[in-house]
């Protein structure tokens, strides 16, 4: 089993690696080229159940026998929508932030992570990611607290660093999963990697003080380390 506070960090989202194992199934909702669903199988060798709505990206993820993809969005709602699929950053079902940005509008269909359970036959998932470009909003918004808790962690990025209007959205979201249950760890200075932890887990308090001190602040200063020196 893996150490008191040992988190792993994979395409800047971290978890606790001490519950994924062989046997975790892992939700990656916006798996963008399948980086972080091919890094979980092969260093847990667990089942992956990732999405990935652009076309052009789901085409050329690379097929694993662990993983099941889609070609679907994740949203707050099951219906078809018009996904912005932009010149020089990630897709989203979010507009354009300035009148210049470059984008083509693909029809997609959008489902809810209980639709994607129920699709997929999946009864329990050890680990939620979420990286669904402005989208998670609507997603919290739209799923009940009961459907919230059985999950044991979720590691997420959220864009209000992109979209201003989602600052007062985000710190709901913070405070109400807080309410419900959930330890809320940032390890990023802005919302781009958070990590909610269901007390339910048995994770203690001497622990959550421990990630979001040392660990956080050492995991800031190795990415500021990789960004100065492009590793």
């Amino acid at each position: 089993m893996a150490r008191f506070g040992a988190v792993a960090e994979i395409c800047k989202h971290s978890f606790l690696e001490r519950f994924i194992g062989a046997n975790a199934v892992v939700f990656d909702l916006g798996s963008f080229r399948g980086e972080f669903a091919h890094e979980m199988i092969r260093r847990y060798g667990c089942r992956v159940v990732s999405v990935e709505p652009v076309k052009q990206l789901y085409d050329k993820i690379a097929r694993h026998p662990k993983l099941e993809l889609l070609p679907v969005a994740v949203g707050g709602t099951n219906h078809m929508i018009e996904l912005n699929v932009f010149a020089n950053r990630c897709a989203s079902a979010l507009g354009p932030v300035s009148a210049e940005e470059k984008m083509v509008a693909q029809p997609v269909e959008m489902i809810t992570i209980a639709e994607l359970r129920r699709r997929t036959r999946t009864a329990k998932v050890d680990l939620l990611k979420l990286d669904i470009e402005g989208a998670e909003i609507d997603l919290f918004a739209q799923s009940s607290d009961e459907e919230l808790q059985a999950y044991p962690q979720i590691t997420l990025e959220f864009h209000d660093w992109l979209y201003a209007s989602q600052v007062a959205n985000v710190i709901d979201v913070l405070e109400r999963m807080r309410r419900i249950g959930f330890w809320v760890i940032p390890f990023s200075l802005d919302h781009s990697d958070v990590l909610f932890l269901n007390r339910q887990t048995g994770v203690s308090l001497a622990e959550v003080v421990y990630l979001r001190s040392v660990v956080k602040y050492s995991m800031g200063i190795a990415r500021r380390f990789r960004n100065a020196f492009g590793n």
